[in-house]
């Protein structure tokens, strides 16, 4: 199994710009940075259930702004703009510092799909629903520094690439004193601090559709059946082989009988007890004058299920059953192999 690593990344929450009242006031004056240290976990994108990290810490460090001027209340909550992480949780439990929060054990991220709360500024008497308030006990060092222990929810079949950087974002309103008076601001914090995913390759494949079956063809000749290929051939759509994957995957096929049909205890190397076709798959025909498929190497199909990729495969007889010694099924086993690969390798997308 790889891991889930929560790398913490420094960004200055004053980053972004505010909305400010006059110029005097365009100076930053919320001057506060999140840092994070590295957290571990396993994920496999395939399984049933999905898993809770805890004791991801996230530290906040409050500067002072032109004139002394510093934070006394700060509203925030968390985003990003990437779809893959839509359902994930991050929950603050615990706060470390001189200070006060409001908010604690409630999910204060909102994904693409949602819409976040409004943060008012000058701040609201109390913070909108899954929005984190700290109050700062003063003007003072023991105020600068506080920590929030985060419990970090990733859900089942998140479509998380098999090595993923993902940002968040910070959005927050912050009331102040100092530096000539009482202030409101509110901005973004873009990419305030980062969740690094490594997730297992793994994938799911399987084959969908009915036996590739060219029915009855004991009273045809070979002439007959090369000369209406059409009606010896398997459909073109409704088989194949379904693939989801968190990573770029490799895929090969080859023929119990090298692409000829035998009956149970019959010779495939038997002109009178084997029929040849040949298969249509990934672009590539094979047949048993042309055994060889070069190995097919996909790009990422997806974890979700509306992302599988879906494979066709096409059978086509080249020979009739006309003077082959009789028997009710004529048959040949055909293995597909799907084989996860590390993220870094490339490929074409399939089919």
């Amino acid at each position: 199994m790889k891991m889930v690593k929560l790398l913490g990344a420094l960004a200055a929450l004053s980053a972004a710009a505010g909305l400010f009242a006059s110029p005097a006031a365009a100076q930053r004056r919320c001057l506060v940075t999140a840092t994070s240290a590295a957290s571990v976990a396993t994920y496999d994108p395939f399984a049933p259930t999905g898993i809770n990290i805890t004791n991801v810490a996230i530290t906040f460090t409050r500067g002072n702004g032109p004139g002394g001027a510093k934070p006394a209340l700060l509203d925030f909550y968390i985003k990003s703009a990437s779809p893959a992480v839509n359902g994930i949780q991050l929950i603050p439990t615990s706060v470390v510092g001189s200070g006060n929060a409001t908010g604690l054990n409630q999910n204060i991220y909102f994904d693409t799909t949602a819409t976040p709360p409004i943060i008012t500024t000058p701040l609201a008497a109390s913070p909108p629903p899954r929005v984190l308030r700290w109050a700062f006990t003063g003007n003072n060092a023991a105020s600068d520094v506080f920590t929030i222990n985060f419990t970090v929810i990733l859900p089942a079949n998140i479509d998380l690439t098999a090595s993923s950087n993902v940002l968040f974002d910070v959005e927050y309103g912050c009331d102040g004193t100092g530096g000539g008076g009482p202030f409101s601001e509110r901005s973004v914090a873009p990419n305030a601090y980062a969740i690094q995913v490594t997730v297992k390759s793994a994938l799911q494949a399987t084959y969908v559709g009915a036996a590739l079956d060219f029915g009855e063809v004991g009273n045809k000749t070979t002439a007959q059946v090369l000369a209406n290929p059409a009606a010896f051939t398997t459909p073109a759509s409704g088989n194949y082989v379904s693939v989801r994957s968190s990573g770029p995957y490799k895929i090969e096929m080859s023929s119990q009988n090298n692409y000829r049909l035998t009956f149970a205890g019959g010779n495939p190397a038997n002109a009178a007890q084997s029929l040849n076709y040949k298969v249509l798959f990934l672009g590539q025909t094979v047949s048993n004058s042309n055994t060889n498929f070069p190995a097919v190497t996909c790009s990422r199909a997806g974890v979700l299920a509306t992302q599988a990729d879906m494979l066709p495969i096409q059978a086509t007889l080249l020979e009739g059953g006309d003077g082959k010694q009789v028997s009710p099924l004529y048959k040949d086993v055909i293995t597909v192999t799907v084989s996860p690969l590390n993220s870094n390798a490339s490929g074409i997308t399939c089919p």
